[in-house]
């Protein structure tokens, strides 16, 4: 570990929830998926994210969620995550309250999204949400849905008010953002998808989360590896790789994160079901047929 950094750098990966044809979830293939995830090498892994339908769940589906996965990832080597979605700081804090029951101690948050909070009131929350639980530390979730994306100087400010802010997760790939980050936040660990992560390595210690890690599972890890020895020849000719990806681009409509991520997990594992929570709809059948067979004819050597 960096000794600049508040939190170790790592290897992101994302769980998603199966549901059944009747939206419930589906235990025993949540329980692989994530057993799945621990045996490819992820000691960091999280749940409840954008793309993990976090911001849909009723209280019920998200302890049924957060016990099934505290259940096999509370164990020493492993740092699970919980995300935390909502428009109000006390659902905030009564998820994390119990969340942290379970004996999580790693929290994903974002600003409550309604409407722009102003800068004394990001303040407030980081420094009510945080600060309930001082033995918990957290990673914000920098997205624009929240109407105001957080730059490395207010980060300053807040880091210096919340001890247990560790890290952040942008899914920029702007050279400028991701440098502002660097530069004025760098004791943050700033996970970064694989449009940013390159860029990242070559300012100095970041992490990645990959969209593509059970989909190329070889190929995300050794991305993240090139990254960290900052062999900045691999880590370029894989970013290209990896960016050069593209199964989404015949789709005539855009939809809510979980459906792309649904989709690739299906990709490597069909069993896996691809259905969102209602009113979200995920991919048509005919929509995954042609992924498949984009997959199959153009990215299926990927490893």
């Amino acid at each position: 570990m960096n000794s600049r950094t508040r939190y170790p750098q790592a290897h992101l990966a994302a769980c998603v929830l199966p549901w059944t044809e009747d939206f419930r979830l589906d235990v025993e293939l949540f329980e692989q998926h994530i057993r799945d995830a621990m045996g490819s090498g992820f000691t960091s892994i999280y749940l409840m994210g954008t793309a993990g339908e976090g911001y849909a769940l009723t209280d019920g589906q998200f302890k049924e969620a957060v016990g099934v996965f505290a259940r096999l990832t509370v164990k020493p080597g492993f740092d699970p995550q919980i995300g935390v979605i909502s428009l109000s700081m006390g659902q905030f804090l009564e998820r994390i309250a119990w969340a942290r029951d379970q004996g999580i101690r790693m929290f994903q948050i974002s600003l409550p999204s309604w409407g722009a909070l102003d800068g004394a009131e990001r303040m407030l929350f980081f420094k009510t949400v945080c600060g309930r639980f001082p033995d918990c530390r957290f990673l914000h979730y920098n997205l624009p849905r929240t109407k105001h994306i957080i730059d490395g100087r207010e980060y300053r400010r807040i880091m210096d008010e919340v001890p247990n802010l560790v890290a952040t997760k942008n899914s920029t790939g702007d050279y400028y953002r991701i440098a502002d980050l660097m530069k004025h936040a760098g004791e943050l660990q700033h996970f970064l998808l694989e449009g940013g992560y390159a860029m990242g390595c070559a300012l100095g210690e970041c992490s990645l989360l990959c969209s593509y890690d059970a989909l190329f599972p070889k190929t995300s890890w050794e991305f993240f590896e090139a990254g960290r020895r900052r062999d900045l020849a691999s880590l370029w000719r894989l970013h290209v790789l990896i960016n050069d990806v593209d199964l989404f681009g015949h789709l005539k409509r855009s939809m809510i994160d979980g459906c792309y991520d649904k989709t690739l997990l299906w990709l490597s594992n069909p069993k896996y079901p691809t259905r969102m929570l209602p009113p979200y709809i995920g991919l048509t059948a005919e929509e995954l047929a042609t992924c498949r067979k984009l997959y199959e004819e153009k990215y299926a050597h990927i490893r």
